[in-house]
Formats: C-alpha cells, sequence, structure tokens
C-alpha cells in the first residue's frame, strides 16, 4: 500500500514538474495570453486597469486606442498586469503590459538621414506604469480617461527599448509605425 501511495506522488511531482519546464520555455507570444485569460478571472483590478488604457487614445494620435492599435498592428496581442506595491483594496502601484508579437516596425533612423530602422517579426511591450486609488488610475498625477491621449512609460520592440523622456523621438515614431500613420 504505501509503496502504490509513493508511486502515486512521484507520479505527481513528475507531471508538475513537466508542467513548470513548459511553462518556463513557452514563448511568451502563446504564455502571456494565457497569463491575461488567468489574471482576468483571478484580479479583481485586471478589467479597470487594463480597460482603462486600452479604451485610452495613443499618445499624439485621435484616431487610434490601443486597443485598435494593438489588434491591427501586431499578432497574439496580451495585456498583462504586474503588481509592484498593492495594498489589500488594490490601491497601489502597478505595471500593464500590452504585448504584441509579429510586428514589423518601421521608422527613420535620426542618425543617418538616408537610413531606417527596421525591425521585423518583433515582439512589442508597451510598459505603463500606473496607480490605481478608488477608481481612478493614474499615470504619473494624471487621472487616465478614456478617448483621451496617455503614453507608456517605455516601449520594447525586439532588443531596443525607448524611453518616454530620453528617446521621445523614437519612442513616437514606434507609436506611430503601430498606427500605421
Amino acid at each position: 500500500m504505501a509503496n502504490k501511495i509513493g508511486r502515486i506522488l512521484i507520479g505527481i511531482v513528475i507531471v508538475v514538474a513537466v508542467f513548470v519546464v513548459i511553462w518556463l520555455v513557452l514563448p511568451g507570444q502563446y504564455k502571456n495570453p494565457i497569463l491575461a485569460t488567468y489574471q482576468s478571472k483571478t484580479n479583481d483590478n485586471y478589467d479597470d486597469l487594463v480597460g482603462t488604457i486600452q479604451k485610452s487614445l495613443v499618445l499624439k494620435n485621435k484616431k487610434h486606442t490601443y486597443e485598435d492599435m494593438m489588434l491591427s498592428a501586431t499578432g497574439n496581442p496580451s495585456w498583462t498586469i504586474e503588481e509592484l506595491a498593492v495594498d489589500d483594496n488594490g490601491d497601489g502601484s502597478y505595471w500593464v503590459y500590452a504585448d504584441g508579437y509579429k510586428t514589423t516596425v518601421s521608422f527613420e533612423n535620426e542618425e543617418n538621414s538616408d537610413g531606417m530602422i527596421t525591425f521585423t517579426n518583433a515582439h512589442v511591450r508597451l510598459a505603463f506604469n500606473v496607480t490605481k486609488e478608488g477608481k481612478d488610475i493614474k499615470i504619473g498625477n494624471k487621472v487616465i480617461e478614456p478617448d483621451k491621449q496617455i503614453g507608456p512609460d517605455h516601449i520594447e520592440v525586439a532588443t531596443a527599448t525607448y524611453n518616454s523622456s530620453t528617446d521621445a523621438s523614437y519612442y513616437q515614431a514606434v507609436l506611430d509605425a503601430l498606427c500605421g500613420d
């Protein structure tokens, strides 16, 4: 009897280990949509945070919301959140990530007037650092409202990272390229 219980426990450990290894090596284009689905069902703040950002307009663009941009410009778009410092009521600081895959981003190279910077079949990640205070979702001190323009903290395209403060023109060029403008 003890021998059978031992085999069952070893089998369970092996199955769990296999799932953990698969999860760790699974590419983001498959892992992030699964994680987003899980978060949407288990985190009470997911819909507030993600929904507010999805309905906001892309910075310096009055035609595209972030949701529309990600759906049209990328493959397998997914929205995930990361809690940084959150209290029991869900108020606090979060990262909200918009990930998209298999996209081409091309824009002018400022350092070489004849050249373009092009990323093909790239992973794009928009990272929004937000704070939730009651019903208000804020970036910095500014409350995010649907149909108002906001910008992510930084944008990652393949191996490049563009910050809103230090790489402003490339940062905006990536947003414009994703919008198709």
